[in-house]
């Protein structure tokens, strides 16, 4: 049997409200990879290579905060990586409506569970996943739910198809705290951009990368 291991670093884009100025559209994303390693160089180069020294205390890279220049250069030392896979699900919260999305965590959880088995399912292969999530959208009450969620989640994707779940240990951190996630908070931004704005100019970079994009309705 393979002992094939691998990360898988979540991320969303957009928001959960439906007031004046919220997002149309909600974006979670996971970046795939055998080697995180190599994302977490990613930051770290931009930084020295390309922020003012004005911009250098910053906590961390963040796409929506950062000029085109940085995002494509993350974007493009992101898809460099010959080792690396993109999944993501977008929802088109026009579409859904209120009161089938329901609270912002319960969406969240539903969403994350649908992502990481689709994931999980990508690569056969993979019998151990170590998978990250930016632990701020979760109230930290329902963190130890939302793992044990995730972790039945993919037990029934892989009983209904006759398949032995891998093992998945769930962890959530700041992204101050996870290159990675940072790094997935660019490749996030650039797939939530292409519905909200029309403008798939940082989508192209990475497109080659993208295994599973869905896009759901609710309706």
């Amino acid at each position: 049997m393979s002992v094939y291991r691998c990360s898988v670093f979540v991320d969303e884009s957009g928001d959960f409200g439906f007031g004046t100025g919220s997002s149309r559209y909600i974006t979670l994303c996971a970046v795939i990879t055998r080697q995180p390693e190599l994302l977490d160089r990613i930051p770290k180069r931009i930084r020295r290579r390309r922020l003012k020294k004005s911009l250098l205390r910053k906590p961390e890279l963040k796409f929506y905060s950062t000029s085109p220049e940085i995002r494509k250069a993350v974007l493009t030392e992101t898809a460099a990586i010959q080792d690396l896979a993109v999944a993501s699900l977008t929802v088109d919260k026009a579409c859904a409506g209120r009161r089938r999305i329901g609270r912002g965590h319960e969406f969240y959880c539903h969403l994350a569970g649908q992502l990481v088995c689709d994931v999980v399912w990508l690569d056969r292969s993979v019998r151990h996943y170590d998978i990250v999530f930016d632990a701020r959208p979760l109230d930290r009450s329902i963190g130890h739910g939302f793992d044990r969620y995730l972790e039945g989640a993919i037990r029934h994707r892989c009983d209904e198809l006759g398949a032995i779940p891998p093992r998945a240990r769930i962890s959530r951190f700041d992204s101050q705290n996870s290159r990675g996630l940072q790094v997935a908070d660019y490749v996030a931004g650039a797939i939530h951009r292409k519905f909200e704005l029309r403008d798939s100019s940082y989508y192209d970079i990475i497109a080659h990368k993208v295994m599973i994009e869905k896009r759901l309705f609710f309706s």
